[in-house]
């Protein structure tokens, strides 16, 4: 008797270590990927979450990572009034895929991190806007079954609002919710990225967000002269009227243009300074036009700046 007791108490304990959560020094995060407001049905901004797998254990950790991310992660979803949100139909269709599984197997030492950006929509369907909370689950074996060992993150609270109409709306919440955008530490790569398509989507604030207006303003050697004697007063004035004119696009409008499409060619770039090659295409009825962009970026206090540019005509296609 005293023996069968023994045997489940093992049992028990063998399953307790093969199947619990968070071993002792190893974090699961989960922080937004872009401090933004989100809308039911906005596919401009998904929903994108940063999970990481932080080792501060003094032995390496080992798990795999999977062609397929359902694989290796889900997400519990639930309303205020526990009520658990049902898989989007891309989770199930990548679920019930019968496809070859390949998977890498990651070793993280003491003090290494992996992350990963995921969109919450490839793995939850939200059908009406409200408050939800979030918590990512990590499969470090792959999910096999129910029982499978995993990692829970913390968890989030997200907001969805009603799906907006048009982008002026958009604004106009934004304006009213007092939301500010801030700057986040980006690649000069990135930067450029991020300001062409806050371009092509008429989205001042972002657009402005890494601009170095001084010094685009300074490009211009009358400009510079008249600044050089302004005081620092006038100097802020002009700057402001400088922001407000290139919005209505009657000045620099080089910079200003839409482009239908764009690559970025090459990047390089030192401690503080960075170029930024980018072919740009301008689709008019019976021809594209194709122009070559040189932007020119500084890090300032940690973020890298767009402080002027070059362009070159390529002709058309």
């Amino acid at each position: 008797m005293k023996k069968s007791i023994l045997i489940q108490l093992l049992l028990l304990l063998v399953c307790s270590i093969l199947f619990a959560t968070n071993p002792q020094g190893i974090i699961f995060s989960l922080r937004f990927f872009e401090k933004t407001i989100y809308y039911l049905g906005d596919s401009d901004y998904p929903i994108q979450f940063e999970a990481t797998i932080i080792n501060n254990s003094p032995q390496s950790y080992r798990f795999k990572i999977a062609n397929n991310r359902v694989s290796n992660y889900n997400f519990n979803v639930i309303t205020p009034t526990n009520i658990s949100l049902g898989p989007a139909a891309e989770y199930t269709i990548a679920k019930n895929s019968n496809q070859p599984l390949y998977y890498r197997e990651i070793t993280l030492e003491p003090g290494e991190k992996y992350g990963i950006v995921i969109k919450l929509t490839d793995f939850i369907e939200f059908k009406q806007p409200g408050l939800y909370s979030v918590q990512c689950i990590f499969y470090p074996e792959l999910f096999t079954a129910e029982k499978s060992p995993l990692l829970k993150s913390n968890k989030l609270s997200l907001n969805i609002r009603p799906p907006v109409d048009t982008p002026e709306e958009r604004v106009l919440i934004e304006q009213e919710t007092g939301r500010m955008l801030e700057r986040e530490k980006m690649a000069p790569d990135d930067v450029v990225d991020y300001t062409i398509r806050a371009r092509q989507k008429g989205q001042w604030e972002k657009f402005f967000l890494y601009m170095d207006l001084e010094s685009l303003y300074r490009r211009d050697p009358k400009r510079e002269s008249r600044y050089q004697r302004q005081s620092e007063e006038e100097q802020r004035r002009v700057l402001s009227q400088f922001r407000k004119e290139l919005q209505k696009e009657v000045v620099d409008r080089d910079i200003l243009l839409v482009p239908s499409s764009f690559e970025i060619l090459k990047t390089s770039y030192t401690l503080y300074e960075a170029t930024v090659i980018v072919k740009t295409k301008y689709k008019f009825p019976d021809f594209t036009e194709v122009k070559q962009y040189t932007y020119y970026l500084t890090r300032k206090d940690r973020f890298w700046l767009i402080t002027g540019y070059d362009i070159i005509n390529l002709g058309t296609e």
